[in-house]
């Protein structure tokens, strides 16, 4: 048995705003019966269905939504492992940190000479020594690098043909004088 009601008790049995009934009537989910009049039990039915069908199409588009999301989040990964864009980026950040401990370290170590002695042959030899020491550096870096990229410039001086002084200029002493004196 189903009973014809008007819009007011059906939204009053359906526990919903005329607005909805009515909205759900002009799209056809809720059957009309004559003007402004509804059978109860069928409307209640037809309200109970649609809100279960929206709710599964609700959490399947949620889920199908996080699916899609993931599969794009793998392409892109796999977009950027075949460019080699994970790879290059990580190899930066190792130049990097080898570019930021070796700079100083260099300037440091070419200090020493300086500090160690007066004699200029000596220090010219040390100097010399630590300068090929980090042209071999630079070279390996260079090598694991895959290229002579941007740590070669800061690393050593394997782009310089000869080595050179740091510091000040040789002081410019005449033959008669010989070796400079100890001050």
């Amino acid at each position: 048995m189903d009973f014809e009601v008007g819009l007011t008790a059906l939204c009053l049995w359906a526990d919903r705003s005329d607005e909805t009934i009515l909205k759900l009537a002009r799209s056809g989910v809720i059957p009309r019966h004559g003007k402004g009049r509804y059978r109860l039990r069928e409307s209640l039915v037809a309200l109970s269905r649609w809100q279960t069908d929206e709710q599964r199409r609700a959490s399947k588009s949620a889920g199908s939504s996080r699916l899609q999301d993931k599969k794009s989040e793998e392409i892109d990964m796999r977009l950027e492992e075949r460019s080699g864009a994970l790879i290059a980026e990580a190899q930066m950040e190792a130049l990097a940190i080898v570019d930021e401990f070796a700079g100083p370290l260099r300037s440091d170590l070419m200090s020493v000479p300086a500090r160690v002695t007066k004699d200029l042959a000596l220090r010219r030899q040390i100097e010399k020594e630590i300068d090929d020491a980090f042209g071999a550096a630079a070279k390996r870096v260079a090598g694991a690098a895959g290229s002579t990229g941007p740590a070669g410039g800061t690393v050593g001086a394997a782009s310089a043909p000869a080595s050179r002084r740091v510091g000040t200029r040789k002081p410019r002493v005449s033959k008669k004088r010989g070796r400079t004196r100890a001050s």
